[in-house]
């Protein structure tokens, strides 16, 4: 499997690279009334609507300030087009099966945003699925 690895309040994640569509800079995000909290607004993606989340706030995770390295990351789930706004991108990996754990769920209560912890030999990455930690949120067509 390969993954794009990203960074959100300094810790680790990644998406497998078949949801990632492109990872763009942080770009003027148009705010909606009544949005749900961890929806940031909306955004033109070449004449195409995106709904752009921020990623720590749905996690509970303490927001950062936007840097040069903030990324909206952008995602093709189903027939739909999301963005989410990470703290930095940091590489391309690949795992091999046996590298990927599956998530115990009496340890982890967003046990259902996660695919799997990735083993590397000097760290763990959690893996996520973008179409669970996306499920609720209005998507662009």
């Amino acid at each position: 499997m390969q993954v794009v690895v990203f960074k959100l309040n300094d810790q680790e994640f990644a998406f497998n690279i078949q949801s990632v569509k492109e990872i763009i800079k942080i770009t003027t995000i148009t705010q909606v009334p009544n949005a749900q909290e961890s929806v940031k607004g909306i955004i033109n993606l070449r004449g195409m609507v995106t709904p752009i989340i921020n990623l720590s706030e749905k996690f509970g995770l303490q927001e950062k300030p936007v840097t040069d390295h903030s990324r909206i990351i952008i995602l093709n789930i189903s027939k739909s087009t999301i963005g989410v706004i990470v703290d930095s991108v940091t590489e391309v990996l690949i795992f091999k099966d046996e590298d990927i754990l599956a998530p115990e769920d009496e340890l982890l209560v967003v046990e259902q945003f996660i695919y799997g912890i990735g083993m590397l030999p000097d760290r763990l990455l959690i893996l996520l699925k973008p179409e669970e930690i996306l499920g609720g949120i209005p998507q662009g067509a």
